[in-house]
């Protein structure tokens, strides 16, 4: 129905612009004025029409295109309608309107738009490079034959045109564009059919940009004439644009698969490029033998040719290794189907060997099955679970182990675990088994019909089993062990998660103390995922931007005079804020980048000392957190000699201290961190005493100069005889082996009172000061006197 309907457009186009061309022959201008914009108008309605059926079908891009063409033509009947209007009225001259100028410029616009639209479309799956090469040669030679034949080669036209006619200037842009990618296109078809639809197209779009250069070409000389043969041709591009319109929708809707279209490419040899050599001719005919002009146009010839034949030869090549990737896939494709039949062929006999692997499923040291065959059974066991049933793994580890491997040695720790393997047996049935992951880490599974208040009663069990004493040869140990429970598939869809899953709740045990089960939770993720973050920004850390060292006052008791200071990092980010030292420490010592932090805070300490007993003449000590692992990097020693002696710090003014942790690692540890301070006059300090790992047999072995009191004992000493009397005891024995005692966390007057009853030399806490960056702790504690008191 609407490739009739617009038949009957057509003819009706048709027969109009042949009565405006008798129109024009008669010089009868009334009635060519008011036949043209119907001309304008029925070529919108067929290029609408084209429009809005392929928008219907929804059958491709190039809708736009015709929109654009659509637009072209229904300015252009405007323009000619206000041409009509200014005509009939006497006082009114169209030919000095500069509205009519800028409603032909219209058109120019949408022709170029619809253009250079539609030859993206039809080129953007060519070969790039080649069609960069053709549009360099063919635009180099078509503009610089437009430069001597319009412009005359003179510079000073084109400025004139720039200055006093800017808009001509510009819709003679638009043609050029127009002309250059028409013969971009259609020079660079080396292979395929052009649909006579596009050549119809191409054809109608190229009259119109050179009608339109000669129509500004006489109109510059003053020669324009209305209603005249440029009108004829210009109203005749619309009907060739329009036909074509037409002839488009009779293809698209009789073609299926692959047109025409999509078929031309530019790769092949080289034909239509002899065409150039019409460059050279046209403008040997309008300006004679200029032999730069000639040799110009021959040049790009000639390397055109000579580059063409090189990028065929890439091309080429490149098509006979894709040829050859096809055959290499096909040649894969028979492998692997002569490979899936050797391992069908294999699969009885490796059935067969599996007994023989028996030994390497077993772990050396206690007989369990050993992580590999645990991962495999846990894959087959995962696989033929039946609807309903879950699975529940429980991840064992035994807490502090490699203190008994490095205390008692390896063959003591073989028989540790030994024992435990034997006490977990104890709970493993016919639905489930037990295997060793590696070092102090075991792990069982359960399948059948398992929730986690099954699975949290069944690790209370094994917690108070381990948890009993066990000997080995003659000593005695009581240990603890961490659980984690993960269920499938409540809490993972595969195996490498649940397992992961548990790993992650049995850490989380680990996090809260020792002998606990932990079940599962996705706000564990959300801790991992904190922890990635920390890692990625520590990881691109600015130190000088977003690490801050704050300063806590130090004060001897009872007079509470300012003794020192202790540094405390302090990191903010500008994606995470502030973060506690507490958080990001431990993952700094994970990625190994506590070493250069460490570096960074000790030189920023070791400075801010030296300036403030110079300026106030205070003799403060500064007290500086070293980790393990600093003590055994080894430029700590040399770097700390270093900055002490470039800001001439005499050593009594340095206090290091070290953690409890560090202290109990056993006596060659503790002679070794003695040797390294003693050989400088450093002072030593112990840590947050009192926590986790107290043990007073090793103060013997070091002569500290200081024990820290750690503030949960301080917090309660008011109200807790328990803890009034623990810390009592250690400041007694610190006194008796002459070691100096300070209280952290102080936060009353009350705890001073008692700390000073008690015989404690020195306090830090905020009762007398939180910790500020070093203006304001100069500012509090320094300004008018070194002494200061609550």
């Amino acid at each position: 129905m609407m490739k009739k309907s617009n038949k009957i457009y057509i003819v009706i186009t048709f027969i109009i612009y042949l009565l405006y061309i008798i129109s024009t022959i008669f010089r009868t201008d009334n009635w060519a004025n008011l036949l043209s914009p119907f001309i304008g108008f029925f070529s919108f309605v067929i290029m609408i029409r084209n429009y809005q059926d392929i928008r219907k079908n929804n059958r491709d891009h190039y809708k736009f295109v015709w929109l654009l063409f659509g637009h072209a033509c229904i300015f252009w009947a405007l323009a000619d309608v206000v041409w009509a209007v200014y005509y009939f009225i006497p006082s009114l001259d169209p030919e000095k309107s500069i509205l009519l100028t800028y409603l032909y410029t219209i058109p120019n616009i949408f022709i170029c738009a619809a253009v250079v639209l539609y030859g993206y479309y039809l080129v953007k799956k060519w070969n790039s490079l080649q069609l960069l090469l053709d549009s360099c040669s063919i635009a180099l030679s078509l503009i610089f034959l437009f430069w001597i034949i319009y412009f005359h080669k003179k510079i000073d036209l084109y400025q004139i045109l720039a200055n006093d006619e800017i808009i001509n200037l510009f819709n003679i842009n638009l043609d050029i564009i127009m002309m250059v990618s028409i013969c971009i296109w259609y020079i660079s078809v080396r292979k395929g059919k052009i649909p006579v639809h596009l050549k119809v197209i191409a054809s109608g779009s190229l009259m119109y940009s050179l009608i339109d250069l000669r129509y500004y070409y006489i109109y510059f000389n003053q020669l324009y004439n209305p209603n005249s043969t440029i009108d004829i041709i210009y109203l005749g591009s619309f009907i060739l644009i329009g036909i074509g319109a037409f002839l488009e929708f009779t293809y698209r809707n009789s073609t299926t698969g692959n047109t025409d279209i999509e078929l031309a490419c530019n790769v092949g040899f080289a034909k239509k490029h002899l065409l150039l050599l019409i460059c050279p001719v046209l403008a040997f005919a309008y300006e004679g033998f200029v032999i730069k002009d000639l040799l110009f146009f021959l040049t790009i010839i000639v390397i055109h040719q000579i580059l063409g034949n090189y990028v065929k030869l890439y091309i080429d090549n490149e098509q006979l290794l894709m040829k050859e990737k096809k055959m290499n896939q096909v040649l894969e494709e028979k492998i692997e189907e002569r490979t899936k039949e050797i391992i069908e062929k294999n699969k009885q006999l490796e059935e067969k060997n599996e007994e023989l692997n028996f030994l390497s499923k077993q772990d050396t040291v206690t007989t369990l099955y050993n992580r590999r065959y645990f991962i495999q059974s846990l894959e087959k066991k995962l696989e033929s679970l039946e609807e309903k049933e879950t699975l529940a793994l429980i991840f064992i580890d035994i807490d502090r182990f490699k203190t008994i491997n490095d205390m008692y040695g390896h063959h003591i720790g073989d028989k540790v675990l030994i024992e435990i393997a034997r006490r977990l047996q104890s709970f493993s049935g016919e639905h489930s088994f037990l295997a060793r992951l590696g070092g102090d880490e075991f792990v069982m599974c359960f399948h059948g019909k398992y929730g986690y208040a099954n699975m949290e009663r069944l690790s209370n069990d094994i917690i108070n089993k381990c948890s009993k004493e066990i000997e080995v040869e003659q000593y005695v140990f009581h240990l603890t062990i961490s659980i984690g429970i993960s269920i499938y598939p409540s809490d993972a869809k595969d195996r490498s998660t649940l397992m992961r899953n548990a790993d992650i709740a049995m850490y989380q045990a680990k996090m809260l103390g020792k002998n606990r089960c932990v079940s599962f939770n996705l706000k564990y993720i959300e801790k991992l995922s904190r922890k990635s973050d920390l890692e990625y920004h520590l990881k691109r850390l600015n130190y000088e931007e977003e690490l801050q060292v704050y300063y806590q006052p130090q004060f001897s008791i009872p007079n509470k005079k300012l003794i020192g200071a202790e540094a405390l990092l302090r990191w903010n980010n500008k994606d995470l804020g502030w973060v506690s030292p507490a958080e990001f420490i431990p993952v700094a010592e994970e990625l190994n980048i506590i070493n250069p932090i460490g570096e960074w805070v000790m030189v920023k300490a070791v400075k801010q000392i030296s300036l403030w007993n110079n300026t106030y003449g205070s003799g403060l000590k500064i007290g500086i957190n070293v980790s393990p692992k600093q003590l055994d990097h080894k430029t700590f020693v040399p770097n700390l000699k270093k900055v002490m002696e470039e800001n001439a710090v005499p050593p009594e003014y340095i206090d290091i201290e070290i953690t409890e942790s560090l202290a109990i690692e056993g006596e060659e540890r503790i002679k070794q961190i003695d040797s390294i301070f003693r050989s400088l006059g450093i002072s030593i300090s112990i840590d947050d005493f009192g926590t986790g790992y107290s043990s007073l047999s090793y103060l013997k072995f070091f002569p500290f100069e200081r024990i820290k009191i750690a503030k949960p004992l301080i917090d309660a000493i008011s109200t807790d005889h328990y803890d009034l009397q623990i810390v009592k005891a250690v400041i007694i024995l610190a006194k008796s082996l002459g070691i100096k005692t300070i209280a952290e966390g102080v936060e009353s007057q009350e705890q001073i009172d008692i700390l000073v009853e008690l015989g404690c030399d020195e306090i830090q806490g905020y009762f007398l000061g939180r910790p500020v960056p070093a203006d304001q702790f100069e500012e509090l504690f320094l300004g008018d006197s070194i002494t200061k008191t609550a």
